[in-house]
């Protein structure tokens, strides 16, 4: 041991996070305060994962490095996996790197730690504003809109007499090998338990119960919440010792509908338990098999096998093999009538149609292409080209503004204070309990939009299969050049 190193403080130990008093876990890894330089983490093992500026960044590194490498049928699949057991295979095709949507996950991943950093009074507020956490730097925003009413939520929960959690608790489903997730946060007061995810998309709402797609008359419950409900049981059997409510719940604090409740619950029994676990044990076990399932649906929203999934680049294989239709020959048809409306009008819809079937892998494909060339991967075809310049201020804001104001500048000539939005207002102000008068605002259409005509009339008209969009296509085409042949002033 160096001079250096006899001068620095003992190995602290960081253990898993778990939950009742005397109980957190096994050891995860170790810390050791470098003084000037941070604090330097170490596995369990004590091999060295890097000097980091501040304990929280070491500790997330520890936490990271004793992770068990991603389950095939972990929790954040479960849904995919019941809807559509194909697409287990088909996912492990693609390399492990590209699997990851990368700016919301890094954003998702990092409020997670925050949250977990708050629970466990690591941080405060105000003080993860411009943390960078796992690549990703927290800003006030996230801070407003999205950790402070999540906080504000559960900290009521672990607040009330005799409540006892596990905090980031890993957990495994039973009768399913290799099965494992991570609950976010599990509470226990009296004969009730709270079982708890945190959703920091800005996108989808997640519910726990929704229509089924299928019959919107029978509710379904959220899959990955059956998956962590069942796994907190098996996982902690003396927890859940003498329990009789189960309760299921998403906390989303910010979502596309401005409007939507924060959180959504629903209260599950132990029977419902143990249905799902069978269920999910028979989508496993046909995962597996030689001839598993393959749907499409909701649950692919986030599947990373999109641009090799056969359901997904049907459409781009029917566009492949679509050939145009031979435009008008002869003189004759200089003086043709022109085609009717309705038949010119019937190809802009077809045409729409096959473009919107594939819009979703066109972006998956872009996605994992951009990744793999970032990862120094090759690309056929395909190269990085420099983003464009953003120029910023090269010091911090206080020292730009006063240098800017030295030169003979006034602050409104360097400052424009602008109100913000009313949506942007009114999340602050759910984050605090409170609510924004209608009065208050107005609003006026920006312009219309092409949508199609179900989202617009919420008309029950069946959707064409993916496989035969180009083809209603092709004959739009044709009979709309037919018409244009044929018909004679």
């Amino acid at each position: 041991m160096s001079s250096e190193d006899a001068e620095t403080s003992p190995l602290t130990a960081v253990m898993n996070r778990g939950a009742c008093d005397g109980n957190r876990g096994a050891c995860a890894g170790f810390l050791l305060n470098r003084g000037p330089r941070g604090v330097e983490a170490f596995d369990a093992v004590e091999k060295p994962l890097g000097v980091f500026s501040d304990a929280p960044g070491a500790v997330a590194a520890v936490r990271k490095s004793a992770a068990p490498a991603h389950s095939r049928f972990g929790g954040s699949v479960a849904a995919r996996v019941l809807n559509c057991s194909a697409s287990v295979r088909l996912v492990e095709k693609v390399p492990a790197y590209l699997r990851r949507f990368s700016a919301d996950a890094e954003r998702g991943t990092a409020l997670h730690t925050a949250m977990a950093f708050l629970i466990d009074n690591a941080r405060s507020l105000d003080g993860l504003v411009g943390e960078t956490i796992n690549d990703y730097t927290i800003t006030r925003d996230d801070v407003e809109n999205a950790l402070r009413p999540a906080y504000v939520y559960v900290a009521q929960i672990l607040d009330a007499p005799g409540a006892e959690f596990y905090l980031e608790q890993r957990v495994a489903f039973p009768t399913i090998p290799g099965a494992f997730g991570t609950d976010d946060l599990i509470v226990r007061i009296g004969d009730t338990i709270r079982v708890i995810d945190f959703k920091f998309g800005r996108a989808v709402r997640v519910l726990a119960l929704s229509r089924a797609a299928a019959d919107p008359a029978v509710d379904v419950i959220n899959g990955q919440l059956l998956f962590y409900g069942a796994g907190a049981r098996h996982s902690l059997p003396e927890f859940f010792a003498g329990v009789k409510d189960i309760i299921l719940t998403i906390v989303q604090p910010v979502s596309i509908e401005p409007d939507a409740e924060m959180v959504s619950s629903v209260t599950v029994t132990h029977a419902e338990l143990d249905e799902f676990i069978a269920a999910y044990r028979a989508a496993c076990e046909q995962a597996l098999s030689p001839a598993p399932h393959l749907e499409r649906g909701a649950w692919c929203r986030f599947c990373p096998a999109k641009p090799i999934c056969p359901l997904h680049t049907a459409p781009l294989l029917d566009l492949a093999a679509f050939a145009v239709p031979a435009p008008f020959d002869g003189a004759a048809t200089v003086f043709a009538t022109p085609p009717a409306k309705e038949a010119y009008l019937q190809v802009l819809a077809d045409g729409l149609d096959l473009v919107d079937a594939i819009k979703d892998i066109r972006t998956a494909l872009h996605d994992q292409a951009k990744r793999a060339l970032e990862n120094g991967d090759q690309v056929p075809g395909y190269a990085l080209s420099a983003g464009r310049a953003e120029r910023h201020w090269r010091d911090d804001e206080r020292t730009a503004i006063a240098a800017l104001e030295s030169l003979g500048l006034s602050r409104d000539d360097v400052i424009a204070e602008t109100m913000r939005s009313p949506k942007q207002v009114e999340l602050r102000a759910k984050a605090r309990g409170l609510k924004i008068p209608q009065e208050f605002i107005a609003s006026h259409r920006s312009g219309v939009s092409l949508v199609r005509s179900e989202n617009a009339r919420a008309l029950a008209t069946p959707a064409l299969g993916r496989g035969e969009l180009a083809r209603s296509f092709s004959e739009a085409l044709e009979a709309f050049q037919e018409v244009g042949t044929h018909e004679q002033p």
